[in-house]
């Protein structure tokens, strides 16, 4: 995959591609039943919480915007019975824009939270721990307000601790947050 516009950012865009299915031209919801995705495209980009305003911020253009606006604000089992009748179908092209649009700017609110709280540049952490950091972001959203025992762990530096925190996380996922944590322990 292209790497976003991430501001310097060394993010290994390929590992967290892994979780997030790799980039998919047929839309799907993952775990429609027990989550509240949407409909979801390219390296997860999740329609559910987006509107029309979000992906003209993002640099879509009208063509691609008009594709995907009947599958924004549709979540769990609506969102999937809505795309198994009306199946979303994009391109190789669109696909990169959606990842290169979507995951630079999410890095970059990412970064700036980071240097906020830590007035450390993001940019300069180990590339192990902005690529965990950053899985973590794209599967939560905001990993400060989500997840704020792993914040404030990786905001500290404390990697030991926030390799022991994605072990011990207690969410669905243990098996995502385990290969985490075994990438992070390179970084150690």
């Amino acid at each position: 995959m292209t790497s976003p516009n991430t501001g310097g950012s060394e993010i290994d865009f390929d590992f967290i591609s892994e979780f997030e299915g790799g980039s998919i031209n047929q839309g799907y919801v993952p775990d429609a039943k027990n989550s509240q995705s949407g409909v979801t495209v390219a390296i997860g980009f999740d329609l559910g919480a987006r509107d029309t305003n979000d992906l003209y911020q993002l640099g879509f253009d009208d063509e691609l915007v008009a594709l995907l606006r009947p599958y924004m604000g549709l979540k769990g089992l609506e969102a999937a019975d809505f795309v198994s009748r009306n199946p979303l179908i994009i391109t190789d092209a669109q696909a990169d824009v959606i990842n290169y649009s979507v995951k630079g700017a999410l890095i970059n609110k990412l970064m700036r939270r980071y240097e906020d709280a830590t007035n450390i540049a993001f940019r300069n952490l180990p590339a192990v721990w902005q690529t965990v950091i950053a899985s973590v972001e794209f599967q939560y959203g905001s990993v400060q307000s989500k997840c704020p025992t792993f914040w404030r762990c990786v905001c500290s530096q404390d990697w030991q601790s926030a390799i022991n925190e994605l072990r011990n996380f207690g969410d669905r996922y243990p098996t995502r947050r385990n290969k985490e944590a075994d990438y992070a322990q390179r970084g150690i």
